[in-house]
């Protein structure tokens, strides 16, 4: 399959399934891997008046509907994005009195709103690329963030028992249609990718099957 063809069948799959996962809810494993990274960093930049974040593969809006109830969440205007138009239009809906997000139906390689970002995270974004695009997502990454921001990645790690099953699972064709494109990254090769672009590594984490890899620009 090639890759245009590949990410055209993504999307129709996010498209089928978005009644599935408008009504789910992240583990006690996942918030907390959530909390630890994104939560924690967010904390470092809570000073500033302005704090501009881009989470990309937003979904519905989940981790939004987290970060709207910190205590400075006013100074935080966050922007979503997703390839599904379904799920974006599902995010609009959850969230349409709250004037600081903004949810945009979108590829993050060709999205440009001239902005810089403080944050920019990615929440099980990896395991739907081509291990040959992850370049292009740091160097675009590189350009979007300000001096001194960060970046967050959150996914499962490829050598893994998780990964194992999820691996066995398709093979025995046991497991929903929106895993079939599941390719869990390898978390050291994330942190050799970020330092090849030179950010600064600030910490790798694991929370049951969940890791997250937190990089400063």
């Amino acid at each position: 399959m090639d890759k245009q063809t590949r990410k055209f069948d993504i999307i129709e799959d996010f498209d089928r399934a978005t009644p599935i996962f408008s009504k789910w809810k992240p583990s006690p494993g996942f918030r907390k891997i959530f909390d630890k990274s994104i939560i924690k960093t967010l904390g470092l930049l809570k000073k500033k008046n302005k704090i501009n974040i881009l989470e990309v593969g937003c979904g519905h809006g989940t981790w939004f509907g987290v970060i709207n109830k910190l205590e400075f969440s006013k100074k935080i205007m966050y922007t979503g994005i997703d390839f599904s138009e379904k799920r974006i239009e599902a995010a609009k809906k959850f969230f349409k009195k709250d004037k600081k997000a903004k949810f945009l139906a979108a590829d993050y390689m060709e999205y440009n709103d001239n902005k810089k970002y403080n944050l920019i995270f990615f929440i099980e974004v990896f395991q739907y690329l081509h291990k040959k695009d992850f370049l292009k997502f740091f160097e675009k990454t590189r350009e979007m963030l300000k001096q001194n921001g960060y970046v967050v990645i959150i996914d499962k790690e490829k050598y893994s028992m998780h990964s194992f099953k999820i691996f066995l699972g398709k093979f025995l064709k046991k497991l929903p249609y929106y895993y079939k494109h599941v390719h869990y990254p390898s978390f050291d090769y994330l942190a050799k990718l970020g330092k090849r672009f030179d950010f600064h590594f600030i910490k790798k984490m694991n929370v049951k099957e969940f890791n997250a890899l937190v990089m400063k620009n």
